[in-house]
């Protein structure tokens, strides 16, 4: 079963390529990359030809991740799509273990991301040691996103019922799982680590103002509001979030630092 990892980018040369490698490293053979360069200027895309002639390459203008993913699946040959973000690394087995639980009868898979928090200094997992689940996930992902899109693997059946990525320059990745949720269930991989990401001051988990977050949570609501298949409740959550996030005082400066300042307050 051939697998197509995307991979979207935007000025990230050195890590991008540390990132095809971590994908070049695993025990594949029928696996194919695409990068989606999204209007950089450091010279990324010259360095992935350059480095790597084989791997398709796809240029847009600063579209953003989620349409940049979209782009990328696009092209893709691959009956099982796998994403990894240019400051990410596929740790080995990656692939492995997430093929193994599509074969479990899943059309999508995630599994255990290990993050080392650069501005934090610190080191977390997505999900946290014990809360991984499996099965019919919409409720739990309307608490939270704990899953990320480096850690995931999904059929283009599921990819293309969904609609793919929306367009949203910040929690493209919570969007679109729970359209996923909403139709598929998920397999977990189980609490060995498959991921490693890397949050820095160039990601785009950093967080530059509370307003970020207040949009983009406006946004899920509004969606949740127009979603066919929605119930009040659901979008009832996203203002319930809101509300909290505009009172809250403190001083948030990674979405890791909303969420735990969340599971303190019992939001999560």
């Amino acid at each position: 079963m051939r697998v197509s990892c995307v991979i979207p980018v935007r000025d990230r040369a050195e890590m991008v390529g540390e990132a095809i490698a971590s994908v070049y490293a695993q025990q594949c053979s029928d696996l194919e990359i695409i990068v989606v360069d999204d209007g950089s200027i450091d010279g990324t895309a010259e360095l992935v030809v350059r480095r790597y002639p084989e791997v398709k390459l796809v240029r847009l203008c600063g579209l953003g991740p989620g349409p940049a993913r979209n782009a990328g699946v696009k092209v893709a040959a691959g009956e099982i799509i796998m994403f990894l973000d240019s400051d990410d690394l596929w740790l080995p087995g990656h692939v492995h273990r997430l093929l193994a639980a599509l074969a479990r009868g899943f059309e999508v898979a995630y599994g255990v991301a290990v993050t080392t928090d650069l501005v934090a200094n610190s080191t977390f997992f997505i999900p946290e040691a014990g809360k991984g689940r499996e099965g019919e996930l919409l409720a739990d992902l309307l608490r939270w996103c704990f899953m990320v899109p480096s850690a995931l693997a999904v059929s283009r059946k599921a990819f293309t019922a969904c609609g793919g990525f929306r367009g949203h320059p910040f929690g493209e990745d919570w969007s679109f799982l729970l359209q996923l949720a909403t139709r598929f269930p998920f397999a977990f991989v189980g609490e060995e680590v498959i991921t490693k990401r890397r949050l820095h001051r160039g990601s785009l988990c950093c967080l530059a103002d509370r307003q970020t977050i207040i949009s983009f949570l406006a946004r899920m609501r509004e969606e949740l509001l127009a979603a066919e298949w929605s119930r009040p409740e659901m979008a009832a959550r996203f203002t319930e979030i809101g509300l909290w996030v505009s009172q809250n005082k403190e001083n948030w400066a990674t979405v890791q630092d909303w969420y735990l300042a969340m599971v303190k307050e019992g939001m999560v």
